[in-house]
């Protein structure tokens, strides 16, 4: 929040009305600037910091319009409200196209008056976080966590100590908090960081083929191992193996990582010797690690080789001051690849980023910008363009019918995005709806065609 009052200049050829405005906004807790001459008007736009301008167009020494081009070549971002008595459909279209950002025809009501420079001082403050944002994230370029918050300046600061350790790191933390990026930071601030980084979801490895993948094979090993596999662990050699939700790793497989970590040795499925590596293991789950640890589903001596360092990530709704520079850096992201002129978030767009509760974490966030700029032509981001966030069901066996509608209309339209590789147009036309209607469907659900096209994975979030 402001700790001082906006500043508005007025300027107006009329004493009179300048006077009278002058007063009610004033009354209205804003700081006020005047001059009923342009020029010298324009001469307090140099000495003074001014939020918000006021013009009268027609005036005898300077009209509005060229007061207008002059203030944007001072400050191209400053808001300018154009008044007028003669007001006609020309005078405001032309005032539009010159980027002014409203227009009133005298006389007006306070209402009037008040309303457009509420929301021209919402956008001037937008512009300012907008600048803010974009040097934060100069500042940060080519850093691998982006952040503002305390709470994770302290996460970056005890990653740049314990990265010349060779010790195993263990990450806790909510699903999407952004552990990987973590691990991929601890890397890069390593001695190893010129040599692989591998990162392994022990979740999504179907366990008849997580021993082959994990360790490698010779050939012959199996029916179908037609040549040696160098597996992954292997190949982080010299380099970092990234174990995310290891409490997932099945029990044989424990023992054989519990004996890389004691020897330095593992054995691929079908060998008979043993082959030596030399790498740092960072793990990570979302899961209590410990309680999985006292009901004996994971090993207790391999927790303690991999608890060495223990470092907790923190969710986004504990880091508030980092979502909109991470949703800046996504939107910039997005803006490059789809070829858009999208500078920045509405005020409107930005109290729903930073009201909603983010429970999928940057994941979430990454997946919100990607649909805001999928519907964002150009301009500025609306905030209907943030998806709103998904509903819980109940725990009924039969929801309310309209819920039922709501979650078989999001399935549909996944599968049907699915099928057509996120073309809208082949999806409408099977769908038998016009793309508009796909469209506000889709923003309904939250989901974006992006997510859906056959592409290269975008960049890890931050």
């Amino acid at each position: 929040m402001r700790k001082t009052m906006p500043t508005i200049l007025i300027i107006d050829d009329d004493p009179d009305f300048l006077r009278l405005l002058g007063l009610w906004l004033e009354s209205e807790d804003y700081r006020v600037l005047s001059s009923n001459n342009p020029l010298q008007g324009l001469e307090l736009l140099d000495q003074e910091s001014v939020d918000l301008l006021i013009s009268d167009l027609r005036m005898p020494i300077m009209d509005g319009m060229a007061v207008l081009e002059a203030a944007q070549a001072r400050d191209p971002d400053l808001p300018v409200i154009l008044l007028t008595a003669h007001g006609t459909i020309p005078n405001a279209v032309e005032a539009m196209r010159a980027q002014a950002f409203g227009y009133l025809s005298k006389p007006f009501s306070n209402d009037e008056l008040q309303t457009l420079c509420t929301a021209a001082l919402a956008q001037r403050l937008a512009g300012r976080e907008l600048s803010k944002l974009r040097a934060d994230l100069r500042a940060q370029a080519g850093q691998s966590i982006l952040h503002r918050s305390p709470v994770m300046a302290s996460l970056v600061n005890e990653i740049t100590r314990i990265a010349t350790s060779q010790a195993s790191v263990f990450l806790s933390g909510e699903s999407g908090s952004g552990k990987e990026r973590v691990a991929r930071a601890i890397h890069e601030a390593s001695a190893r960081s010129d040599h692989p980084f591998v990162a392994v979801n022990c979740g999504a490895i179907p366990s008849e083929l997580a021993e082959s993948e994990l360790f490698g094979h010779v050939k012959g090993a199996f029916t179908g191992a037609t040549q040696d596999h160098l597996g992954l662990i292997r190949s982080a050699d010299q380099g970092t193996l990234f174990l995310d939700e290891i409490g997932d790793l099945p029990l044989a497989l424990q023992v054989k990582l519990l004996r890389v970590l004691q020897e330095g040795t593992l054995r691929p499925v079908g060998a008979k010797t043993e082959i030596t590596v030399d790498l740092r293991v960072i793990s990570a789950t979302h899961q209590d690690i410990h309680a999985l640890t006292a009901s004996g589903a994971f090993r207790e001596d391999l927790y303690y080789r991999l608890h060495v360092i223990p470092l907790r990530v923190p969710s986004l709704s504990e880091r508030p001051e980092d979502i909109l520079l991470l949703a800046q850096y996504f939107l910039d992201r997005e803006s490059q690849r789809l070829e858009r002129n999208i500078p920045g978030f509405s005020p409107e767009a930005m109290d729903k980023l930073m009201q909603r509760p983010w429970p999928g974490n940057v994941r979430e966030l990454e997946n919100a910008i990607t649909f805001a700029a999928a519907v964002t032509e150009k301009g500025w981001v609306s905030g209907e363009a943030i998806p709103d966030a998904g509903r819980q069901g109940g725990s009924s066996a039969f929801p309310p019918l309209q819920d039922a509608k709501t979650a078989f209309e999001r399935v549909y339209l996944e599968n049907l995005l699915r099928a057509t590789d996120g073309n809208i147009s082949r999806a409408a036309r099977i769908a038998g709806r016009h793309r508009t209607d796909l469209y506000k469907l889709m923003r309904k659900h939250g989901l974006a065609p992006q997510l859906f096209k056959n592409q290269e994975d975008r960049d890890d979030a931050p």
